[in-house]
């Protein structure tokens, strides 16, 4: 409730107008949401001067202020917009495919909310897909394994040496020659 006095204090009207974003209960949960997504006291006070000072508006989310509270810091996990979108994409592809999932707990979120689901989500969904993702990246930190199965990674194709006998080769020659064709002298 402390830092929603702060945004009170410095917003004044805003808060006012949209004072149902603000109560004792919106406080509960975006406490057990940053305990989840694992904010330190350091990255909290950082969170609450740049929501204070480089914000126009207050952050109504629990995301938007966790995501301030991280800014600038390298982490391992895509955040929560770049994991939603690849989540999305992913799952709206259709048979089997090389689906790029960047990072294991993306592939786990997605299994945990359903393909179909992140297949038809849209952006307001992505409250929810980040309860579920910043649960997923607190079990991966204390020692959880995701894998992407074999059958489902992506892997840089192996380069191979073209044999100059072979016929795929043969017909590479003739294609060129056919593109590029043979260049004309002059006289």
């Amino acid at each position: 409730m402390k830092l929603f006095a702060e945004f009170k204090k410095e917003y004044d009207g805003l808060v006012d107008y949209k004072q149902h974003r603000y109560t004792a209960q919106t406080a509960k949960e975006w406490g057990l949401e940053l305990l989840e997504a694992g904010i330190n006291k350091e990255q909290f006070a950082k969170g609450a001067y740049l929501s204070i000072k480089r914000q126009k508006y207050p952050p109504e989310r629990a995301y938007t202020f966790i995501e301030l509270c991280r800014e600038g810091e390298v982490s391992e996990y895509p955040n929560t917009q770049t994991a939603f979108e690849i989540a999305c994409r992913n799952c709206g592809m259709r048979g089997e495919v090389n689906r790029d999932w960047q990072h294991p707990v993306i592939l786990e979120t997605a299994n945990r909310i359903g393909w179909g689901v992140l297949a038809q989500a849209t952006n307001g969904f992505i409250k929810y897909f980040e309860q579920v993702y910043s649960g997923v990246i607190a079990e991966h930190q204390n020692g959880a394994e995701f894998t992407i199965p074999e059958a489902r990674r992506i892997e840089a194709p192996k380069k191979t040496k073209l044999d100059d006998d072979s016929p795929v080769a043969q017909d590479w020659e003739k294609l060129r020659a056919r593109m590029l064709g043979k260049r004309r002298e002059t006289t």
